[in-house]
């Protein structure tokens, strides 16, 4: 069995008495089944609109149900992590302080240029003992620190992006618990008295290729979800965020009402 597997198909496999507790409540989560996956040709139709191909998956943490447009691109099609890659770059600075934890000196991930000189402070080696110890995507990284995150030599799926998100809100990584609270604190973009909307994004104007990743908190429920899209012609305008937040209006969300 593949190790990395899918966080839609596959659960990982823990000794049997330290983690039985666990197997089965990840079991009764994500095992697929008729019930548990949506297919919504709907949202297709809401990224063809927008001039884009790709995927968008939406799990509902407390039924462990999803929704999912293009169902094949979700599982299978693994793309340049782009800057979403500087979740684990953003959790080892936390954890060595080299990102200080107090709010008012923190800097967006949008922001490249930081990210990238922190990329240069941890290290080759840290970094690749991380991606190796996350199982995060696949591939050969290359020896350029300035570009193996968006040169295609490490390409990850949307499926694995999604799992990464909901571990890192669960505080599931092998991170310091407090340094995985403050990056969820860091990735809060909306807060208001219907939602808040947390996400990570990146785009490529070399590619094409998007990439939104987060979660909508709404009435006490947690709803992860994934949008990765390529522009159709180069004057597309891929625009994830207003993308990802039309198919989540779409949805039904954002309004208070789920």
């Amino acid at each position: 069995m593949n190790k990395k597997g899918f966080l839609l198909f596959k659960i990982n496999m823990y000794p049997m008495k330290k983690y039985l507790v666990a197997i089965l409540l990840l079991a009764t989560l994500f095992a697929c089944s008729p019930n548990n996956v949506t297919i919504d040709n709907s949202i297709v139709k809401i990224m063809d609109s927008a001039g884009v191909v790709g995927s968008f998956a939406l799990l509902e943490n407390g039924s462990g149900k999803f929704t999912i447009a293009n169902l094949s691109h979700y599982k299978d099609t693994a793309s340049s992590p782009l800057s979403t890659f500087f979740i684990i770059p953003t959790l080892i600075a936390l954890d060595k302080g080299i990102i200080n934890h107090h709010q008012a000196t923190w800097v967006s991930m949008d922001s490249t240029a930081y990210y990238q000189n922190i990329l240069n402070q941890i290290g080759r080696q840290e970094i690749l003992k991380s991606i190796d110890s996350l199982h995060y995507g696949k591939g050969v990284v290359s020896a350029n620190l300035d570009q193996f995150w968006k040169d295609n030599s490490l390409q990850i799926t949307a499926d694995e992006q999604l799992g990464l998100i909901k571990k890192a809100f669960f505080k599931d990584l092998p991170y310091q618990k407090r340094s995985q609270d403050i990056f969820n604190k860091m990735l809060l973009k909306e807060e208001n008295s219907n939602y808040k909307l947390s996400y990570i994004t990146a785009t490529d104007s070399a590619t094409h290729n998007a990439w939104v990743i987060g979660y909508e908190e709404e009435n006490t429920h947690i709803y992860f979800f994934v949008l990765h899209t390529t522009a159709k012609t180069a004057v597309a305008n891929n625009d994830p965020v207003s993308l990802a937040k039309r198919i989540l209006l779409q949805q039904g969300f954002l309004k208070g009402l789920r």
